[in-house]
């Protein structure tokens, strides 16, 4: 079997039982311009693009090729009607990077047997361009990296008051003046101990005593 080409599902070859291809093929196309009028001048022409090519070709069915013809045609209404679109591949090649569709059939039955079963036909398909948008590759994504840890934010622990309440003072010093209080069962972060006294942040120190509270490591 020697395969010519496809349109969809429509197989255009030719074998020692089956004979399915087509003839005038004619493809055209045009550019698209639009003319702007000038008072006195003849127009300035601004070029816009080309515009969708067209194709015709003629089908030949017949019963004797072995193909049946009303199948075919079928076939070729179904495209039409549902506006399906569809590459064109002539020697396994696309003929364009877009798809096609069928904008009208002409048939012309020429053959019929007593039954009125359809034994010769003659199908005119004209095709229009079906323009594709290009698809844009993707950027790829960024790996994330893990993010070190910074020394200011590593914790020694959390200590948890154990006392009806403890000075919380502005330096690592009993000399140092009182800033707050810590009540019974809070929970306080702890970013070191220097000479007996706990940092908890932003200029705070609580005596690091365990008789005012119970530290767990982390």
């Amino acid at each position: 079997m020697a395969k010519i080409g496809t349109f969809g599902d429509i197989v255009f070859e030719v074998s020692t039982s089956k004979t399915k291809t087509f003839k005038e093929f004619e493809r055209s196309g045009s550019a698209r311009w639009n003319d702007h009028e000038i008072l006195g001048k003849k127009p300035k022409s601004e070029f816009l693009g080309p515009s969708l090519e067209g194709i015709s070709f003629t089908i030949l069915f017949k019963v004797e090729l072995g193909i049946n013809p009303i199948k075919e045609i079928e076939k070729l209404r179904k495209m039409r009607d549902t506006g399906k679109a569809a590459s064109f591949v002539i020697g396994g090649k696309p003929i364009s990077a877009n798809f096609w569709t069928i904008r009208e059939l002409n048939e012309a039955h020429q053959l019929v047997d007593q039954n009125g079963n359809l034994l010769a036909a003659e199908v005119k398909v004209d095709l229009k361009e079906y323009y594709i948008k290009p698809k844009t590759a993707k950027k790829p994504t960024p790996k994330k990296t893990a993010a070190i840890p910074s020394k200011r934010n590593k914790t020694l622990g959390k200590i948890t008051i154990t006392v009806k309440s403890v000075n919380i003072r502005s330096g690592p010093s009993v000399s140092n003046k009182i800033i707050g209080w810590a009540m019974k069962g809070q929970f306080f972060t702890v970013y070191s101990v220097k000479n007996g006294w706990y940092s908890l942040g932003n200029g705070k120190y609580i005596t690091a005593s365990p008789k005012y509270s119970k530290l767990k490591k982390s």
